[in-house]
């Protein structure tokens, strides 16, 4: 696992008057907890942030955050983001100080490689989750999971029980969870209308491009 350093200040001032008055300067207000750990809140520039998070490792990026002008240094992951709906932009920011030997959880993005057996016969791919709940050691965190699907015919479903084993990583989600199924291909029915004329119904319009999205997770 990948960890980067961030700097930061030290907040001096809550309430969301002074909350309002830090945002407008460009800055975000967060707050650092950790399991019997005192609060820590800082200030924290969203740019920088933006583009540390924007590496290969994700969300799950472990940051080494040094407050400015002071000795206080702490690993920690990034837990929540309250975002204005309006503007997209963050509000506030919640980190989770790692404890060293702690168990933590974190969503795990899964990365699909290969292309199905199906699909080739002309069948549809319908991913339902990219990603899984782990638990493991901070220094054990994947930046993904990569999982092979070249090997999946028509009507094959991959859940997460069918997830390879890693060491020294738990999967949280349920094991039932569908990730990926691989559809039939698109049935064509002919149908003849009262002047004789022919039209062609049919379902899975997307089966051309060999891969459906469905919006649930």
């Amino acid at each position: 696992m990948i960890t980067v350093e961030l700097e930061v200040l030290k907040r001096e001032s809550l309430g969301k008057e002074a909350n309002k008055k830090y945002r407008d300067q460009g800055l975000v207000p967060a707050v650092v907890y950790g399991k019997n750990k005192e609060n820590l809140n800082i200030l924290v520039d969203p740019k920088v942030l933006k583009k540390l998070l924007g590496r290969d490792s994700g969300e799950n990026t472990i940051l080494e955050i040094n407050v400015t002008e002071s000795d206080i240094k702490k690993n920690v992951l990034l837990k929540d983001a309250h975002i204005d709906t309006l503007t997209s932009n963050p509000l506030h920011l919640d980190f989770y100080e790692i404890t060293e030997g702690e168990l933590v959880k974190v969503p795990c993005p899964i990365n699909f490689v290969g292309r199905p057996e199906g699909v080739k016969s002309g069948g549809v791919i319908q991913k339902l989750s990219e990603e899984v709940k782990v638990q493991c050691l901070p220094d054990k965190i994947p930046n993904n999971i990569e999982v092979d699907i070249s090997s999946l015919n028509i009507g094959d479903t991959l859940r997460i029980e069918d997830l390879e084993k890693i060491n020294g990583i738990d999967f949280l989600s349920n094991p039932k969870s569908t990730l990926i199924s691989i559809l039939a291909p698109r049935v064509v029915v002919e149908t003849t209308t009262e002047d004789g004329e022919s039209s062609a119904e049919g379902e899975n319009d997307s089966a051309g491009t060999g891969e459906t999205e469905n919006s649930e997770s």
